[in-house]
């Protein structure tokens, strides 16, 4: 932790690049959920989900991946449930926002695809991500 007071609760590495994205639940004491992320030499780089500036604040971040180019995608869930996409560079924004209830875990999978467990539908989906542009996935 070298020092830092924070609650960490996932965690999500790029084992090419080193980045690492750490998630952290909000808290009755004020805290807010959001996502950290640490360049290889454990420096926070970026803080994901607390600005609506810089894209979608988080509700609930139950799952998180970060690609090679350190784009972050987190499943959320409170009044929502979806799957956001904060880029390496630039604003946030939902790429799946139907469809899901209570997504949990995501990851990255060989051929742009993306697995996403929904766990009230009691399914893991398959998305192929066709690219990062704005709007929805397939």
């Amino acid at each position: 932790s070298r020092g830092r007071t924070w609650q960490p609760y996932l965690v999500a590495a790029c084992l090419s690049s080193g980045m690492i994205a750490v998630s952290e639940r909000g808290n009755e004491t004020g805290r807010v959920p959001c996502i950290k992320v640490l360049e290889p030499g454990w420096n926070t780089v970026r803080v994901l989900g607390v600005c609506a500036g810089m894209g979608p604040v988080l509700a609930c971040p139950w799952g998180i991946c970060i690609d090679t180019d350190g784009n972050v995608l987190v499943a959320d869930w409170g009044q929502q449930h979806r799957v956001l996409l904060y880029p390496a560079q630039g604003v946030g924004w939902p790429i799946i926002s139907h469809g899901l209830s209570s997504p949990r875990g995501l990851t990255l999978l060989p051929e742009s695809q993306l697995a996403v467990s929904d766990s009230m539908h009691h399914c893991i989906k398959i998305y192929q991500l066709i690219e990062y542009s704005r709007g929805e996935m397939n």
